[in-house]
């Protein structure tokens, strides 16, 4: 592999906007973003000890508090600053206040002379447990390819407003042909790419952009996130756009839900949208309470996420498991006329 670490740029986009915190409720404006903080401790940090001569980013639209602050440059995260022209932009709503910040960090990178050669662009509420040289090693082949997690909706599920059905109206409309099959809808959790694409994939974002505003919102509707966006843009690239399920899970461990299978041990990245308030928290204390996680090698590292994040085939056990799952999914079939 000839990609060199120092010309990686491991990033998160984190807008502050005010709101709930969809995946996790809290009591206050500060709590939350307090959640977020120590997600992204334990996020960099695990990736520093992986890539410890690796650029780090934090994108967002100010600087965090301390003790975060501090601690993020401990880490040597870089907190910078830009334009968020389409979290702005009122003519679209989505429940997940700030998500379409990710396009706005896209088009900031497109349009300046970069010190980095490939972007790794993940949520801060990931945990990296293993090196990527597989995934860079066919990025550096084609500075064309993209890859991105795909959760595996089924085609007319809607999330969060869109389906893939409606995603894949919306390009054959904007593209004038018919598309087929049905695009994947990618969850935004991860993305990673080449530098020397950014360009080519923020004008494909905002030409996207422009028409959804003028024509698509007719027949679409103004429901529109970061994920949909980039889900029809990066159908647009055809064969250069790879799944990334092998190397990102998003692992639900809430109680009445789990994605949780068996194989997550051979995952390089979780993605742990429910531990935000539990597994996280407690990963962060260890963090201060040992002065860091560099001290461990990759063994000791696993274990002791598996012991704060224990992950259980079927969902954790408690009394009346079985009753509240069984209200659950007669609930589901109700709404939405499927489990």
């Amino acid at each position: 592999m000839n990609i060199s670490d120092k010309s990686l740029l491991f990033a998160t986009a984190f807008y502050h906007a005010e709101g709930r915190s969809p995946n996790a409720w809290t009591f206050s404006e500060r709590s939350k973003l307090d959640m977020y903080y120590r997600c992204m401790v334990v996020c960099y940090a695990s990736i520093r000890r992986l890539y410890p001569d690796a650029k780090m980013a934090l994108f967002s639209n100010r600087e965090l508090p301390e003790p975060f602050n501090s601690q993020l440059k401990s880490l040597e995260v870089r907190t910078m600053f830009c334009a968020s022209g389409y979290v702005d932009d009122t003519a679209f709503k989505n429940g997940f206040p700030g998500c379409l910040f990710t396009l706005d960090v896209i088009e900031h990178l497109a349009y300046q002379q970069n010190d980095f050669s490939h972007l790794i662009l993940l949520d801060s509420d990931c945990i990296v447990r293993d090196r990527l040289d597989g995934l860079l090693d066919k990025l550096e082949s084609n500075e064309e390819t993209v890859y991105a997690y795909e959760p595996g909706y089924p085609t007319n599920m809607v999330a969060n407003g869109q389906s893939r059905a409606s995603l894949t109206l919306a390009l054959s409309y904007f593209s004038g042909q018919m598309i087929a099959p049905p695009v994947p809808l990618y969850g935004g959790e991860f993305y990673a790419l080449s530098a020397k694409s950014l360009e080519k994939l923020a004008m494909r974002i905002a030409v996207f952009w422009e028409w959804m505003k003028a024509e698509g919102i007719q027949i679409f509707g103004d429901n529109l996130t970061e994920e949909h966006v980039m889900s029809v843009v990066l159908a647009q690239s055809g064969n250069n756009v790879h799944g990334a399920s092998a190397l990102v899970k998003r692992i639900w461990t809430a109680a009445v839900f789990s994605t949780v299978n068996g194989i997550e041990s051979g995952i390089p990245i979780w993605h742990l949208p429910s531990e935000k308030k539990k597994g996280f928290v407690k990963l962060y204390q260890h963090w201060l309470d040992y002065k860091g996680f560099a001290g461990l090698n990759n063994d000791d590292f696993k274990r002791l996420v598996d012991n704060h994040i224990p992950l259980h085939v079927g969902g954790r056990k408690y009394p009346g498991r079985t009753a509240l799952l069984r209200l659950r999914n007669a609930g589901k079939v109700l709404v939405t006329g499927r489990l």
